[in-house]
Parts: structure tokens; C-alpha cells; sequence
């Protein structure tokens, strides 16, 4: 499917989509303005005052659009009074009115804010769970039904100048959705399609559209591919991004991060919100964090110029490259490679994707470092996961023997942990220090390769293989890290290009790829350093993919500073392991080593490629929430969070829970005002309970199907 719809214009170099400008209010979003910040409130829409509070706090906030829920028809009336009195206090922020269910409420709100948000799966549908084989004439006649329920709403959004967000939910795919695509990111697209298409029949074409979902894999899957379909069919619409029920707290920046991110460094996205489930204004920083690098840009070289990246693509006059890719961006596939062991620690292949890290105390403080080791792979509880591969940096002579009084520190403690030591190709002594270490972690520079270069590095090459130990090619844009002969630019070393580009840095990658085969070495992989890593391993992997080499992937962040670490690290990793490529990760920042690990799993998790904890799913809240969501996610995460490997929803309300849910193992959803049902999967097996005992059913339901441990 990739190559029949490609959904960016390189998959190498960033270009944001090219849309037309629907303006909210007086807010122009899409073609080349800003992307866009918003959030939602939480509050009772009938509480006009509280409502209103709470916008105006957004507002301060720096939140550019608010969204509030119209769950009947008397909160689309209260929309009125709630616009009169932010007019009254001199706040213009657009409001969108979020509709679910009630086609009479969004008639009525359209009379007073600036957008209607509605959900496809549930504005003319009511998901009964039902299996049915649509022949093409009761298909059509279908969707004769839905032009008549929507029609009216088109034509009042069209009079009144109000647009529309149609805003798909992976969890409420309408059952005539379901039964003809299924459950997947195309059923997705084509139930947005279906609204789209009646607005533009009646030549209304202020559309905003979203596809979110609660797995960020299927929500970037599901944009991607709607942008694909956007270019094949001629539209051109803006899109609103989000990864809905993210949760809370670190998690819940994590997954924002991986879905939003992915498809903001793909140049998707007009506007975003990040689903907290917290106090709706600590939405709006964290949405300010994801897009400032995109507008940064956009700033700086306003289109039609490209915006600049780190590192030019190629030396080619139009900065280009047309290389076929590995990944399929519609489907999750594992990029394949070969099986390698590195001191006990098994990678590539089908093994799980492994974590190394290099601890923050120096190698000349070893009482220091062992502690840190310690921390790092015996954790306190069992349900903590440990450090897999401790990295070392090697830069002199005297490092090599303090790395090796390490070691031998280590084995007296019963410290079994594999380590890497990170070193130049060109430091002396490495093949004694190959007796204490699993892995060397070799910098090597941008080069043309020269025999005499390919000599220095055989030689290594041939050390490691006799010592049976694995060598990790760290390819950097700086050439200092090269190997030398001493014989100058013209003597046959490796020469640096004028201006590295990411196709050296893959092209010097591949050298020593073919170098390795040339000394019959298999037991090596690949990383890329200190560039923009999303293309610079799409374009390794792509290149790798066509010479049919299937080296293991370390994928390394850029160093990050530790106020960035989270989000930054979180989009980088999480969206090459969305796409299948990884077999190793190093998060490099300047956190401290335990919040580095924390995070380095927090990410795997969040990508659904390792998961080490529990998982909750949790929605954001909103007027329609019939308990506090923020104090009950953190008092059954308290409860819960030790049962690694189950997934718990919790969710406000059954407008989106039951579906949004995913595969998790168990769901706790409001249903009425002090009332709880809990589910198995989708199966509601208890209705109603109290909300005081409803913590406690959670867990003997959990207790009755075998999943519960008594935390340590």
C-alpha cells in the first residue's frame, strides 16, 4: 500500500502537508499558519460560571481554541450563556461544542460557537455490536440515511460560517464501519470520508478532520493513511491531531509524544491536543513543547521555501532522494534482522527490543559507578525493569584499565550485566580490553572508503571476531571520529565531505556493512548519531532493505537536555519503533541515569513493543465524566500498578469507553452518577455499582481471572 499511496512528500526530509485554511473564529488554521493549541474543559456544561472559569484560565494559558462537550440539548442551549459572558469579560476564544449522539444539540449549537466537533461513528449510528454482511444496495441505502440525519447540520454550519471538525474515534466506528472495513485505521478513513463527502455535495468546505485513537501505532497509521486519501481524492482539509485517553502524568506525555509527534515530524497536522487526564490547562505547555520545532521553522522560512533540516538530505542540486522504502506506513511490520548475543543479552531477530545506558557517574569514580550499576539492574521491586547493557565511555588509554578495574568490581559483586564500551576506531589497546566487555561501540565519521582505512578498521573487525564479541557502528557526522592514515586528505584516509549529509552518513554505514562481510563478521549492528534520527533511519533502513542486509538497529537519540528528554526522546524512539525498526534503544540526555531507564521503557511501552508494567487507558474528562477522573486513574494506579503486562480502562463515560477501551484486559466506565460497570475486553460483566465499592469489585474481578500478584 505504501508505494500506491504515498501520504508526505519524502519520508526523508520534512515538508509540511499542504492544506487549505479553515478559520475558527478569528484563528486561521492549516496552509501555512501556525499549528495550533487546544484543549477542552471538564466542567458541568450547565455550570456556566465554572465553565467559564475554567476557559478563561486556558485562555491565560496561551490555549488559542477551547472545546466544550454538548451532551443534550439543554448544553447546547447553555453554549449561549457561556459565549455571553466570555464576550461580557472580553474573551473572544473560538469554542467548538463537542457532539456525540444528539444531532439536536449540534443544530442548537451551531447557533453560538465557532466550530461543531462531531464523532461519524455515533451521529446517525448507535453501535449495537452487530455482525451483518451490507450487500452494495443496503450499503447505499445506508448512507442515503446518514445524508438525511447530517444534511440539516451542513447547511446551518455553511449559513451561520461555523466549520466542523468530523472527528473519527477508533473506539466508535459505527457497526456499518465495522462490518464492511473492520476495526482498522482504513475503517477509520472511510467513515470520515463518508462526511466529508455529503458537506461537499452541498458545497460546504470548512472541515477540519481527526483520527484518533488510544494506541498512538493505530493513530498515526490512520492520519497517514488519511492524508494519503486526501492527495488521491483531490481534498485538502486540515487536520486536528491527538491521541486520545493518553492517560495521565508521564505515560500520558509518552503516547502525545509518540502519535502527535510521529505525524508533526511527517508534516501532518494543523492543530493538536494532548488528551491529559489532568487539569485541562497542563494540556496547553505540553502542546507548546511538541509543535515549537514545526513552527520554529515555519517562522523562520514561511512557505513556499522548504524549511531547513539539521543536516541536508544529499549533495544532489534538488536535496532529494527517491529510495524505495522498508516500512509499509499503514501496517506495523518488524523490520527483520539477524539474531546477535551480546554478553548473554539476546537482539534482532524475534527477541525483544533491549535497553543500554550509559550511567552519569565518571569511570574514574568506580565506588560511584558500581552503586549507579546497581540501581540500574537489581531494582528495588520486581515489577521494576533493569538496565540490559551498561555503556562505558573509553576515550584514552587510562580509561581502558579503569574500564577493566570496573569489570573485575562487578564480577566480585555478582554484577553480571554486559557492558559496551564506547571508543574510537583509532584508540590503542581495544583487544585487551575485549576480554572484559561484551561490545564495542565504534565512532566512525563520514568517509570515502580507502583501502588503507579498511585495513585499520579490518584489523579490528578481526580482533572482536576472534574474541567473539560484537561491534556496534556508531556512525556520526563528525569527522574527527574517523580512522586516519596520516597521509592527509589525498593519502588514501577517509575523507570528511565539505558538509555531511544523512546520505554520507548512510552511505558510510553501508561501507562498513559490506567491510564486515568482507571479514565474514556477522555479529555487528548499526547505529546513526548526533543527527535527526526519524530520516536518517528511514533512509538506512531503506538502503539496507535493497542490499539485503539485515543488521540489527540501535536507535539512538540525539543528547537531549533533561527538560526535553521526555517528549523529545518519546517522539524520536516511539516513532521509529511505530514503524518497526529497532532492535535496541539508547535514550542519551542529561537525565539522571534512573529517570533515563524509567523513560527508555516508558517508551517501548508506549510504542506497544515491550510492555513492563501495567497499562492504563484513560480518558481526559469532560462534562460528560460521571466521577473525578484525574483522583481515581491515581488511586487505582496505586492499587493497580504493580501488575505487569495488564491493561486497565478507565474511563469517564460510555460515550467513547466501551470501544476506546482497545484490548485491555479490564475496564472500569462511569454509567450514571455514582455508578460504575467494569468490563472483561468489551463484555460489561457488572453494572452500576456504587462508586465507593467499585475499586474494590476491580479487584476481585482481577483476582477471578488470574492476573493479580500481591505487590512486593
Amino acid at each position: 500500500m505504501s508505494s500506491a499511496l504515498p501520504y508526505c512528500a519524502s519520508p526523508y526530509r520534512y515538508q509540511r502537508r499542504k492544506t487549505r485554511v479553515v478559520t475558527i473564529g478569528d484563528i486561521p488554521l492549516g496552509g501555512t499558519y501556525p499549528i495550533r493549541v487546544q484543549s477542552m474543559t471538564t466542567t458541568d456544561t450547565c455550570d456556566t460560571e465554572a465553565t467559564v472559569k475554567q476557559i478563561i484560565r486556558l485562555v491565560e494559558a496561551n490555549c488559542e481554541i477551547v472545546r466544550v462537550t454538548a451532551p443534550s440539548i439543554r448544553d447546547a442551549e447553555n453554549l449561549k450563556h457561556i459565549k455571553a459572558e466570555l464576550r461580557r469579560q472580553g474573551i473572544h476564544v473560538p469554542l467548538v461544542a463537542d457532539i456525540h449522539f444528539t444531532p439536536n444539540a449540534a443544530l442548537i449549537a451551531a447557533d453560538y460557537v465557532e466550530k461543531v466537533r462531531i464523532n461519524p461513528g455515533n451521529y446517525a449510528d448507535r453501535k449495537l455490536f452487530q455482525i451483518k454482511e451490507y450487500s452494495d444496495d443496503e450499503y447505499e441505502a445506508e448512507l442515503e440515511r446518514l445524508e438525511k440525519a447530517f444534511k440539516p447540520l451542513v447547511l446551518k454550519c455553511k449559513q451561520n460560517g461555523v466549520a466542523m471538525r468530523i472527528g473519527t474515534n477508533h473506539g466508535s466506528l459505527s457497526d456499518r464501519i465495522m462490518n464492511r472495513y473492520g476495526d482498522t485505521p482504513l475503517g477509520m478513513v472511510e467513515s470520515a470520508l463518508e462526511f466529508v463527502r455529503i458537506c461537499e455535495t452541498y458545497g460546504f468546505h470548512d472541515i477540519v478532520l481527526s483520527m484518533k485513537a488510544s494506541n498512538p501505532q493505530v493513530m498515526i497509521q490512520a492520519y497517514r493513511l488519511l492524508a494519503a486519501r486526501m492527495d488521491e481524492l483531490g481534498m485538502d482539509y486540515p487536520f486536528h491531531l491527538g491521541v486520545t485517553e493518553a492517560g495521565d502524568g508521564e505515560d500520558g506525555r509518552i503516547k502525545s509524544a509518540i502519535g502527535t509527534g510521529t505525524l508533526l515530524d511527517d508534516g501532518i497536522g494543523d492543530t493538536v491536543r494532548v488528551s491529559l487526564t489532568e487539569d485541562p490547562v497542563a494540556e496547553v505547555p505540553v502542546c507548546y513543547a511538541l509543535i515549537k520545532p514545526y513552527n520554529d521553522r515555519l517562522q523562520r522560512f514561511p512557505e513556499p521555501r522548504q524549511e531547513r533540516i539539521e543536516l541536508r538530505l544529499s549533495h544532489r542540486p534538488d536535496n532529494d532522494l527517491t529510495v524505495p522504502e522498508a516500512r509499509d506506513p499503514y501496517e506495523y511490520a518488524r523490520r527483520p534482522a539477524v539474531g546477535i548475543d551480546v554478553g548473554g543479552v539476546k537482539m534482532g531477530g524475534s527477541y525483544p527490543v533491549r535497553v543500554e545506558l550509559a550511567p552519569c557517574a565518571p569511570l574514574t569514580d568506580i565506588p560511584a559507578l558500581l552503586m549507579e550499576i546497581e540501581a540500574l539492574t537489581r531494582p528495588g521491586r520486581r515489577d521494576q525493569p533493569a538496565c540490559e547493557i551498561i555503556q562505558l565511555p573509553v576515550t584514552q588509554a587510562s580509561d581502558i584499565e579503569a574500564c577493566i578495574s570496573l569489570a573485575q568490581a562487578m564480577r566480585a559483586r555478582g554484577l553480571s550485566v554486559p557492558l559496551a564500551a564506547k571508543v574510537s576506531a583509532t584508540l590503542p589497546g581495544l583487544s585487551h580490553l575485549l576480554s572484559y566487555v561484551a561490545k564495542l561501540n565504534v565512532t566512525v565519521g563520514p568517509f570515502t572508503h580507502q583501502q588503507a582505512a579498511a585495513t585499520q578498521l579490518g584489523a579490528l573487525i578481526d580482533v572482536a571476531k576472534a574474541a567473539g564479541r560484537v561491534i556496534q557502528w556508531d556512525v556520526s557526522p563528525d569527522s574527527s571520529s574517523s580512522p586516519s592514515t596520516g597521509e592527509g586528505q589525498g593519502g588514501g584516509g577517509w575523507k570528511e565531505p565539505p558538509s555531511p549529509s544523512l546520505e554520507d552518513i548512510v552511505d558510510s554505514a553501508l561501507t562498513l556493512c559490506y567491510l564486515c562481510e568482507a571479514h565474514a563478521f556477522v555479529h555487528y549492528l548499526l547505529a546513526i548519531e548526533g543527527v535527526q534520527a526519524i530520516p536518517a533511519y528511514r533512509l538506512l533502513a531503506a538502503r539496507l532493505a535493497a542490499e539485503g542486509i539485515e543488521a540489527p538497529l540501535m536507535l539512538k537519540t540525539p543528547r537531549f537536555a533533561a527538560d526535553e528528554a521526555l517528549l523529545r526522546a518519546s517522539l524520536t524512539l516511539g516513532s521509529l519503533l511505530c514503524d518497526g525498526f529497532g532492535d535496541a534503544i539508547e535514550v542519551v540526555s542529561d537525565l539522571p541515569s534512573v529517570d533515563a531507564l524509567r523513560l527508555s521503557y516508558n517508551i517501548l511501552q508506549g510504542a506497544r513493543r515491550r510492555i513492563s508494567k501495567t497499562e492504563f487507558i484513560s480518558c481526559p474528562s469532560c462534562g460528560r465524566t460521571q466521577f473525578d477522573l484525574e483522583t481515581t486513574t491515581q488511586r487505582i494506579k496505586a492499587q493497580t500498578g504493580h501488575l505487569t503486562g495488564v491493561k486497565i480502562a478507565i474511563m469517564g463515560c460510555i460515550v467513547n469507553g466501551p470501544g476506546e477501551m482497545a484490548d485491555a484486559d479490564f475496564g472500569y466506565v462511569g454509567s450514571g452518577p455514582g455508578k460504575i460497570n467494569l468490563y472483561v475486553g468489551k463484555e460489561c460483566v457488572e453494572r452500576n455499582i456504587p462508586f465507593h465499592q467499585a475499586d474494590a469489585k476491580l479487584i476481585e474481578l482481577i483476582k477471578a481471572h488470574g492476573k493479580w500478584i500481591d505487590p512486593t
